[in-house]
C-alpha cells in the first residue's frame, strides 16, 4: 500500500470536511450599505428681499413742482431729471449776474489796456502816480471778475438744485408730490430703489450657526416670480445672536437676480451641508428592536479574514417608503446586514452572499 498517497487523500478529506463544517457555521446574509441624501439635511428659511440702496430724495431749495413725469415704476439712470422745480426766479437773478460778469469782463479788458498803454510810455513820459492808480484800477477790476464769477457759479448751482435727479440706476418705488404742490427742503418727494443690487435677509436659529459658517453659497427660491431656484453667495452674517429670538442674520447677495424679482418679494434659502453631514438612510427590513425596546441593526465587521456580526444601537428618524432616517449610531461606510438577521448573535460568524448597492430613493 502506498502510504503517502493515502495520507494525502486522508488529509485532503479532513480539510475539506472542516472546510464544509465552517462554512456550515457561518450564517448566510444580505449586506447594503446605507443611503446618503443631502436633501434630507437641508436646512430653509424664508426672509425678504431687500435693495441695497434706497433713497428718500427730497428737494435741496422749497419750491413749487413744475414738472413731476417720473411715477411709480418709472425707470431712470444716474443722473436723470426726475423732479423738476419752478425756477424762473432763480434763472432771472442767474442772467443778471451773467451780465454783470460781463460788464466786469469788458472794465477788466479796459483797465489792463489803459495800464498797457502806461506801461509801455515808461516813467519819463508818463505820471508816476498815474501809473500807480491805472495799475490800483487794473486789480480792482480782476477782483470785481473773481467776486461776480463765484456769484454766478453759486447762482447756477441754486438753479441746478431746482431739480431733483436720479441719485443712481433705479426706479420710482413711491411718488409723493405732483405738480403744483409747494414742497419743503428735508420733505420726501419721491422714494427711489436700485433693482439690480438685491440681497436677501434670512434669520438663522442659533442650531444652524456651524451649518451657515461652514458654508459660503446657498440657493435660493423665489416663489412668483417664475424663476428656477439659483445659487447665490452669502455676504455677511451677523456677529451676535438676538438674545429675543436666539437667531442670527444672514445676509445673501443675489447675485443672479432677474427682472422678475423685486424688492420686498419673501424668498427662500436653502442651506445644504457637505456631503459628511448628509442624512443616512437604511432599508427597514435591517431594523430590529431589542428585549428593552431599543432600536438595533446588525454590522458586518472583517473577522480573520471572515466577517462577524456586530449590533449596533441607533436613533431613527423620519421614514419615507421603504427607508427609515437614522440619526445616529451608523457610519457611511457600515455593512448592514438587512437578510437573515433575525436570529444573530454578537460576534457571530457570518457569510455575506449577497452585498447591495443602494440607489437613489423615491421622494
Amino acid at each position: 500500500m502506498n502510504f503517502n498517497r493515502t495520507s494525502r487523500l486522508f488529509c485532503s478529506l479532513a480539510v475539506g470536511i472542516a472546510c464544509q463544517a465552517v462554512a456550515q457555521d457561518q450564517t448566510p446574509v444580505s449586506v447594503t450599505k446605507p443611503l446618503l441624501d443631502a436633501n434630507e439635511s437641508r436646512f430653509q428659511f424664508t426672509g425678504t428681499i431687500t435693495s441695497e440702496r434706497v433713497a428718500s430724495l427730497s428737494p435741496r431749495v422749497a419750491g413749487l413742482v413744475a414738472k413731476a413725469d417720473a411715477e411709480m415704476g418709472y425707470s431712470a439712470k444716474a443722473g436723470d431729471v426726475l423732479v423738476g422745480l419752478d425756477d424762473t426766479l432763480a434763472r432771472m437773478e442767474l442772467r443778471e449776474e451773467e451780465l454783470n460778469l460781463e460788464a466786469a469782463e469788458a472794465d477788466l479788458i479796459n483797465s489792463k489796456r489803459r495800464l498797457d498803454e502806461a506801461v509801455n510810455l515808461g516813467d519819463a513820459n508818463f505820471p508816476r502816480s498815474e501809473r500807480e492808480n491805472r495799475e490800483t484800477t487794473y486789480r480792482m477790476a480782476q477782483i470785481a471778475v473773481s467776486r461776480l464769477e463765484t456769484l454766478v457759479a453759486t447762482q447756477r448751482e441754486i438753479v441746478e438744485r431746482h431739480r431733483i435727479i436720479a441719485p443712481f440706476d433705479g426706479m420710482v418705488a413711491e411718488k409723493m408730490a405732483e405738480v403744483g404742490e409747494w414742497v419743503q427742503t428735508g420733505n420726501p418727494v419721491l422714494r427711489f430703489v436700485d433693482t439690480e443690487s438685491l440681497r436677501l435677509d434670512v434669520q438663522v436659529p442659533q442650531e444652524q450657526l456651524a451649518l451657515v459658517m461652514g458654508s459660503d453659497t446657498v440657493m435660493v427660491e423665489i416663489a412668483g416670480s417664475g424663476e428656477k431656484a439659483f445659487e447665490a453667495h452669502i455676504e455677511a452674517r451677523s456677529p451676535q445672536v438676538d438674545p429675543q429670538t436666539r437667531t442670527f442674520q444672514v445676509r445673501i447677495q443675489l447675485d443672479n437676480s432677474s427682472p422678475n424679482v423685486k424688492p420686498g418679494m419673501s424668498a427662500v434659502a436653502i442651506f445644504k451641508p457637505s456631503s459628511e453631514d448628509a442624512s443616512v438612510f437604511i432599508t427597514r427590513d435591517a431594523i430590529l428592536r431589542t428585549a428593552d425596546g431599543q432600536v438595533m441593526v446588525w454590522v458586518a465587521e472583517s473577522s480573520g479574514g471572515g466577517f462577524k456580526a456586530s449590533r449596533r444601537i441607533v436613533q431613527t428618524g423620519p421614514t419615507s417608503g421603504d427607508y427609515i432616517q437614522i440619526v445616529s449610531g451608523l457610519q457611511p461606510s457600515d455593512q448592514v446586514i438587512y437578510q437573515g438577521n433575525e436570529l444573530l448573535q454578537e460576534d457571530q460568524a457570518i457569510r455575506i452572499v449577497e452585498s447591495v448597492i443602494p440607489i437613489e430613493r423615491e421622494r
